[in-house]
């Protein structure tokens, strides 16, 4: 018996086309945002001002190239998105990903005209916990290559690195504001340091995403380069190489359904 497309079959379909369209919106924003400020003559580069609280925790500049990657992702997530309107992965995690494109375009106006402080740090916790809980719906589903590669990637590479962010967005802004703990002290910052390590670990296990990882181990390798290089903590470098290994290790015992 053939199956009877119901009204609710023609509203879900119907909404895929359009998710695809906005997260390609949402993607192009996100990239041209952090251009407004300069355009409008104000504030600083997020780069001057992550510089005006730096402290052993903030990885150094090259680290920051990883957006090159997540930019691109997203905009071949949503090219791909729109061309399988249908999707059932894509039903799940557009949402959460488009949370997470919008919040990184008002995160890249604020932070240049208004420094890091407690506004960005919410605004990239609301965007980590939309990435968090979009991983932990997807890791439900039976999941091809493709979905892997286009739906999952794209959430994934951005939760991971945003879950590191945040941790240097809320020791940054306790250094602005001038408020204890300090984290320019180096045994503060070094147990933010295995704070994150330890919420990465936790987080790899219950997303069951192995690209999560990747973004994390990026973070952690330039801490290490941050604290031998900039600040000469090499407790700090020690302890962020052994979170690289310990979360390399863990990323190999994880499973995910596949269709």
């Amino acid at each position: 018996m053939a199956r009877t497309i119901t009204s609710i079959d023609s509203v879900s379909t119907g909404r895929a086309p359009a998710a695809g369209w906005l997260l390609l919106l949402l993607g192009l924003a996100q990239i041209f945002s952090g251009q407004v400020p300069e355009w409008l003559g104000v504030g600083r580069s997020v780069a001057e001002q992550s510089a005006l609280t730096s402290h052993p925790l903030v990885p150094l500049g090259p680290a920051f190239a990883i957006w090159g990657v997540i930019y691109l992702w997203a905009l071949v997530g949503a090219v791909w998105a729109i061309r399988h309107a249908d999707n059932e992965a894509l039903r799940v995690a557009w949402p959460h990903t488009a949370v997470i494109w919008l919040l990184n375009t008002v995160w890249s106006i604020w932070v240049p005209i208004h420094g890091i402080d407690w506004v960005s740090f919410g605004i990239i916790t609301v965007s980590l916990t939309a990435g968090l809980t979009g991983l932990m719906r997807l890791k439900r589903l039976s999941l091809s290559n493709s979905e892997t590669g286009f739906v999952v990637a794209p959430l994934a590479l951005v939760t991971g690195w945003i879950s590191a962010a945040t941790a240097v967005n809320l020791t940054s802004a306790l250094v602005a504001a001038g408020l204890q703990p300090d984290p320019r002290q180096v045994m503060v910052s070094l147990g933010f340091l295995l704070g994150l390590i330890a919420f990465a670990g936790i987080m790899l296990r219950l997303t069951r995403s192995r690209i999560y990882a990747v973004p994390l181990v990026w973070a952690l390798g330039w801490i290490a380069a941050a604290n031998v290089q900039r600040q000469d903590e090499p407790l700090m470098a020690f302890t962020a190489v052994i979170g690289i290994g310990l979360l390399l290790a863990l990323a190999l015992t994880v499973r995910r359904r596949i269709a």
